[in-house]
């Protein structure tokens, strides 16, 4: 068994329980142990889209995480927490004094690439140690600053729960911590803020208009594999032909009109075997599946 599941993670659930859940399902359902992985961490208090890898398809996670991920967050000003979000120990407040159009003034310095500064509680490891250990322990990380992507963040909904708080869609690649960016967009405002709420709506062709519940997946979990094929639509394709794949599993480089991509699925008869990449103009294997 190979390929992905497309869960429906709830708020509380970490990723990694998330992935134990799955694993304990299927080995349940077909008394086999299976290797599984998520595609991308989900905070705990967030819900929505997690990827979740099974078999070989484990192989495909750094080909999985340049993808375009969106989020409809809840940002709430003039209060923030050492977590950045409602489970801090902590907490700090200021005034918010803003309007709609100075809010959405500032938005439009958060698209492109941007420097971001991780959040002190967050899985960055420094020193050999996670950040939020660290963090949890009383003490400082020293997180170095990093570029991320912002396609777009628009405000969805000023009409929330309390004053002060907005909702946003946020397009964005991979590593963005959408907890800082509610940081860092209050600090432009003159105030401060976090993330009240989070839901993952998409991660690459993964959407939660499909994603499944684990109530749902625990009664039927085959049904709701998505195979690699699919889960590869959207990179280049090379068919690679049948009297030669002997040769190409058997780390053989062969001349090929091969895509100039920086990777791309090789294909035989329609199913992927392998990720490859073009070395001057040569087929080489680089990821078996």
């Amino acid at each position: 068994m190979k390929g992905f599941v497309n869960i429906l993670k709830p708020v509380g659930m970490t990723s990694s329980n998330a992935v134990v859940k799955l694993r304990g399902i299927l080995k349940g359902f077909t008394g086999e142990r299976f290797k599984v992985g998520h595609m991308g961490t989900l905070d705990p208090l967030a819900s929505g889209v997690l990827p979740i890898a099974v078999g070989s398809a484990t192989r495909l996670f750094d080909y999985m995480q340049d993808k375009i991920k969106e989020y409809r967050a809840t940002f709430k000003f003039g209060i923030t927490s050492d977590t950045l979000d409602m489970g801090g120990n902590s907490y700090e407040y200021a005034p918010a004094n803003f309007t709609k159009n100075q809010l959405e003034a500032v938005l439009k310095e958060f698209t492109g690439d941007i420097i971001q500064l991780p959040p002190q509680y967050s899985a960055k490891s420094v020193g050999g140690r996670r950040a939020y250990d660290i963090a949890r322990n009383g003490g400082y990380a020293e997180l170095a600053p990093k570029t991320v992507k912002i396609y777009d963040i628009t405000i969805a909904d000023d009409k929330c729960a309390s004053e002060n708080e907005y909702g946003f869609i946020i397009r964005c690649g991979s590593g963005t911590y959408i907890r800082a960016i509610a940081r860092d967009v209050a600090a432009r405002l003159n105030t401060v803020g976090l993330m009240s709420s989070l839901v993952r709506t998409k991660s690459g062709i993964f959407d939660i208009k499909d994603a499944v519940t684990f109530e749902d997946f625990e009664k039927d979990p085959l049904q709701y594999i998505v195979s690699i094929e699919q889960a590869l639509q959207d990179i280049a394709e090379f068919e690679l032909p049948k009297q030669s794949v002997e040769k190409a599993l058997n780390g053989v480089m062969m001349p090929f009109d091969l895509p100039n991509d920086d990777y791309f699925k090789v294909t035989v008869e329609g199913k992927v075997i392998a990720i490859g990449e073009n070395i001057e103009g040569k087929l080489r294997l680089k990821t078996r599946l």
